[in-house]
Parts: structure tokens; sequence; C-alpha cells
């Protein structure tokens, strides 16, 4: 009897090790996950005064909102975080890819 529960485990095992190890693999480029922006961006800790005498005006702004108050600056290639008057994030927008609708 423990011969065949031992016989069934290496089984079970052999069949479960064999299908990982076949496993279909898929890799994605890291230049697709992490493309880096040439870009001149606002760099964190910049004044919301030297942004805009740097990059000039935004298309938009939004108000700020929570605690500590986030505002964000919407620029046509990048949107800019602010925590109060402070730089915390400037993120690249990425254009749609051809087959989102």
């Amino acid at each position: 009897m423990k011969n065949l529960i031992l016989a069934l485990t290496i089984t079970a095992l052999s069949t479960t090790l064999s299908s990982i190890l076949y496993a279909e693999q898929i890799t994605l480029p890291i230049g697709e996950q992490t493309r880096q922006s040439e870009l001149p961006l606002p760099q964190r800790g910049m004044h919301k005064n030297a942004v805009l005498q740097e990059f000039g005006d935004p298309e938009e702004m939004t108000a700020a909102v929570g605690e500590p108050p986030i505002s964000q600056w919407i620029y046509a290639d990048y949107v800019v975080y602010f925590e109060a008057s402070w730089v915390i994030q400037a993120v690249v927008k990425h254009p749609p890819q051809d087959d989102e609708r």
C-alpha cells in the first residue's frame, strides 16, 4: 500500500513538473515596457513657478485634491503632478496603439 501511494505521488509530481518545464514563455522587449522619453520634462522638486517659466502654460490645470493636496498640469505630451507647489512626477502620455479603438 505504501509503495502504491509513493508511486502515485511520484507520478503526480513528475506530471506537474513536466508541465511546468514545458510551459510557453512569453517575452516582451524591455523597451516596450519602460520606454524612456527624450522629451524634456519637469524634474522632481521643481516649483510651479519654475515649471511655468521653463515649460510654459499647460493646456489644463486640475484643482488640488486630497491630503496632501495633489494637482496636475496637463501638457500636450505629458502630465505633471504636484504636491502643493512642488513637482512630484512628470509622466509622458503614450500615443494610442493602432489596434486600440
